[in-house]
């Protein structure tokens, strides 16, 4: 129960966030063949610059989420999302990249 309280209080900061991002960001690096995790830091670091900006330019940048249940199914939405476009892209960028190969090997 007090975990679930503190876990609760972490997540409305920029700095819980950022420490997020930097650790989703590091899975990414050490296996670079899956887009699972580069969507996730991606999003997370997003999360903690508005939290950050919000403050001093209130009427430009979105008010950041308020509520834990909100910051946490704000990430899962938007990362889920990203995903899904990673997951679309990939294939597509993998094939760009074997054509200028093959152009380069026997041209």
């Amino acid at each position: 129960m007090i975990a679930l309280d503190i876990f609760a209080s972490l997540l409305p900061t920029p700095v819980f966030w950022l420490v997020i991002g930097v650790l989703f960001l590091g899975l990414e690096l050490i296996n670079r063949r899956l887009v699972w995790f580069l969507p996730g830091s991606l999003v997370a670091f997003a999360i903690s610059l508005v939290m950050v900006i919000h403050p001093f330019m209130p009427g430009y940048v979105p008010p950041p989420p308020t509520t834990a249940g909100a910051a946490l199914i704000l990430w899962l939405v938007v990362t889920c999302g990203g995903i899904c476009a990673f997951a679309v892209m990939r294939p597509r960028i993998r094939r760009h990249h074997r054509r200028r190969n093959r152009r380069h090997l026997f041209s």
